[in-house]
Order: structure tokens, then sequence, then C-alpha cells
């Protein structure tokens, strides 16, 4: 029992520190320290263990024994940290939509590209196709 309630503890620890990750991601992509791109790229593996450290935690927070739920974990803690890092993954998912819809996607306009999302910008091959039109 106490080695559960260390576990669930431990995959919570680990799954608040790939969040701040995500977001530090996130943060840098929004600077334009990264591309969005590659911001995403990163973003979305580091997204995806988070959640599963959180399953990890709510599964090992909980015993159920028949049709009762005992917690290891106290109920309220389990649901409060749960919702925390649920609402934290929420807010990035949020924020790489609207990344993607206005920052990455509009990319291909030469009038609207983001500086970091059109590598081929500068270059001569793109003045010379947008100097035919």
């Amino acid at each position: 029992m106490n080695g559960r309630k260390t576990l669930a503890i431990i995959c919570y620890i680990i799954c608040i520190a790939a969040c701040i990750a995500a977001g530090v991601v996130s943060f840098m992509a929004y600077k334009q320290r990264i591309t969005y791109t590659f911001g995403f790229l990163m973003f979305v593996p580091i997204w995806i263990g988070s959640f599963w450290f959180l399953s990890f935690f709510n599964a090992l927070s909980r015993e159920k024994k028949g049709k009762k739920i005992k917690f290891v974990v106290k109920k309220s803690l389990t649901k409060g940290l749960s919702t925390t890092a649920n609402i934290l993954s929420v807010l990035l998912l949020c924020f790489w939509v609207y990344a993607y819809v206005f920052k990455i996607m509009p990319a291909g306009s030469p009038k609207k590209a983001d500086k970091n999302s059109d590598p081929l910008a500068g270059t001569a091959v793109v003045r010379t196709v947008l100097d035919a039109d």
C-alpha cells in the first residue's frame, strides 16, 4: 500500500514535469526561439507522456475491491491533482490549436507568413515564383 502510494506520487510528479516541459516548448515557439512546426513536433510526445503518467497516477491512487473503491491517496487530493493536470494539459492543447490555425496554416501565403514558419521565404527560388505571379 505504501509502495503504491509512493509510485502514484512519482507518476504525478513526472506528469507535472512533462506538462511544464511542454509549456516551456510552447513558450519557446511563441517567443520564436524555435519554429512552430518544430515546437509542435516536440510538444506532442511530451504531452502524450504527460497524459500517460497522469493515467498511471489515477490508476495507482485508487484500489478497487469488488464494488468498493478505496483511495490510496486521499480522494480530494487525487481529484484535485488530476483536475489541475488536466486543465494545464487542455490549456497547452488550446495554445497549439491557436498556433496551428493562425501561425502554421497561413505560412503558405507570403503576405501572412511568420518569419520562422517558412524556411524558404528569403531564397531566390521563392522570389522568382512570386515575381512570376
